[in-house]
């Protein structure tokens, strides 16, 4: 009994470190991400379309690194202000997707929209990521264009085309904070 209880626990001690040398490790194409992280201000212009009159922006997006390197989560908030009464708020997930060599970014809001879209990486200083968004119902082509302008603001311009009609729904620049 006392040799059968030593030989299952030197297996269960093999079996646990086999497991923690063979534990998956993030893509190191997520290092090229690490640009996002952190907290950023930013403001812009929302012009008129399907989801109402133009106004102004203002908006916080929160990035960091988590489960174990494999996604940057994060939180966008738009300010509430007069000429902006509903205010857009959304969780932001993105990573890499190893079998299709593609950044991936999935997102979810308060509007009840939810995307996910790629991207085949930086293009110069420019990262841009396109797939479907479901929209109150409707899908929709996204697109979600990203450029560095330094190393502490980027500019941002995010697209839909429902009904084979482009729309910018927003246009800003970001800073981080």
């Amino acid at each position: 009994m006392k040799s059968t209880l030593v030989s299952a626990a030197a297996f269960l001690l093999v079996a646990s470190a086999t497991l923690a040398q063979s534990a998956p490790k993030a893509a190191a194409e997520m290092s090229n991400l690490q640009y996002f992280a952190g907290t950023w201000s930013c403001s812009g212009d929302s012009p008129a379309g399907p989801f109402g009159p133009a106004h102004k922006t203002q908006s916080t997006l929160t990035l960091k690194r988590d489960l174990d390197g494999f996604w940057y989560d994060g939180m966008m908030t738009e300010m509430k202000t007069a000429s902006n009464p509903h205010p857009m708020k959304g969780m932001l997930h993105v990573g890499y997707d190893a079998g299709s060599k593609q950044y991936v970014q999935i997102w979810i809001d308060n509007f009840g929209s939810h995307a996910m879209q790629m991207s085949p990486g930086w293009e110069g200083d420019t990262l841009t990521y396109t797939g479907e968004q479901d929209v109150m119902g409707e899908k929709a082509t996204a697109k979600d264009t990203l450029t560095k302008k330094g190393a502490n603001q980027f500019w941002h311009k995010f697209e839909l085309t429902m009904k084979g009609e482009t729309h910018t729904i927003v246009e800003e620049t970001c800073k981080k904070k």
